[in-house]
């Protein structure tokens, strides 16, 4: 998988296309513009005419997924800046839609209504968290929120490859050895818990 960026956007960003096929090295970055021919496009990354980024994943790639849009909130005061895209499937803003903290604010959106969320440090690309509701699981959302978070690096021009250290979760395991990148996954070494929140009792 590598991404093409054909044009620069406002605000440092990119229009870019995610390319699977053996053209170039996994997590390569190309200046475009490139024909591509008829090969698998993963997704691509805009900007809206409100100037909101757009993350358009493939829907062949994740079929039965529900349209999600994202709100984002940076960590920039972390000694390692960090970032959290958290997923939401209202009819309020179109799919793959990006807002601000602020923005979502003002909305009549409840935080108990997200779907999942993913959160990485900027600078090494490193995931560090991802959590999907109990009633989305096996809808293929935490493939599209890693997917997301990934056309989200290259949109902003960061580091191009996402990958996980040796802490996850069982479940994170799970989709370790099952990924179509297992060299993105390091040895486990630390079984966290699980991130569901605990039950009411």
């Amino acid at each position: 998988m590598w991404h093409v960026r054909e044009a620069k956007l406002s605000k440092d960003r990119w229009r870019c296309r995610t390319i699977g096929d053996h053209s170039f090295a996994d997590s390569s970055v190309v200046d475009g513009p490139i024909d591509t021919g008829d090969s698998f496009v993963y997704g691509y990354s805009d900007v809206d005419t409100g100037g909101h980024s757009i993350l358009h994943i493939n829907p062949a790639l994740l079929p039965g997924t529900p349209p999600i849009w994202f709100v984002v909130l940076p960590e920039r005061k972390q000694p390692s800046p960090a970032i959290s895209l958290v997923a939401f499937i209202t009819e309020d803003h179109a799919p793959g839609k990006v807002i601000s903290d602020p923005e979502f604010f003002s909305m009549a959106v409840d935080t108990t209504q997200q779907v999942g969320a993913i959160r990485w440090w900027i600078e090494t690309g490193i995931v560090d968290q991802i959590f999907v509701a109990e009633q989305w699981r096996r809808k293929h959302v935490g493939r599209a929120l890693l997917a997301s978070a990934q056309c989200y690096q290259v949109h902003n021009g960061w580091t191009p490859r996402l990958s996980s250290n040796g802490r996850r979760t069982a479940m994170g395991q799970q989709y370790a050895e099952a990924s179509l990148f297992p060299d993105r996954f390091a040895p486990l070494e630390t079984l966290s818990p699980p991130m569901d929140p605990p039950s009411k009792g």
